[in-house]
């Protein structure tokens, strides 16, 4: 259970800290309205992709499989909660965001397979 939750406890640390480092950035008018919603995004790719690098250390499935069941994880926890709680709609530019999230999320899966049968043959 533990292999199953460091993951998230990853990426969820990594939004909190990125969350509250661009919500004083903004507050103090250090950063202007678009490089706060660049770094939001930033962000959120930086959490999926250590979140599925660190899963695909943990498990023995394939890297690009293991990144594309994490993005299909927070992907519904995301979508549920834009278009039931925030009444948002999906837009292409909702979709875009997340093939985004999704192509970093494969790659860190893929990464961190790589760098757990490394540590392997060593």
């Amino acid at each position: 259970m533990k292999k199953y939750l460091l993951p998230i406890i990853y990426s969820v640390s990594i939004i909190l800290v990125g969350g509250l480092i661009s919500t004083v950035l903004y507050y103090f008018d250090i950063t202007p309205t678009k490089v706060n919603t660049i770094f939001l995004y930033a962000t959120a790719i930086l959490s999926m992709f250590v979140g599925s690098l660190k899963l695909a250390k943990e498990l023995n499935h394939k890297g690009f499989i293991t990144g594309l069941l994490y993005f299909l994880f927070w992907f519904i926890i995301m979508l549920f909660l834009s278009l039931v709680v925030f009444k948002a709609s999906f837009t292409l530019k909702s979709l875009i965001y997340y093939v985004v999230i999704l192509l970093f999320s494969m790659l860190g899966g893929v990464l961190g397979k790589n760098m757990q049968e490394e540590t392997e043959a060593s």
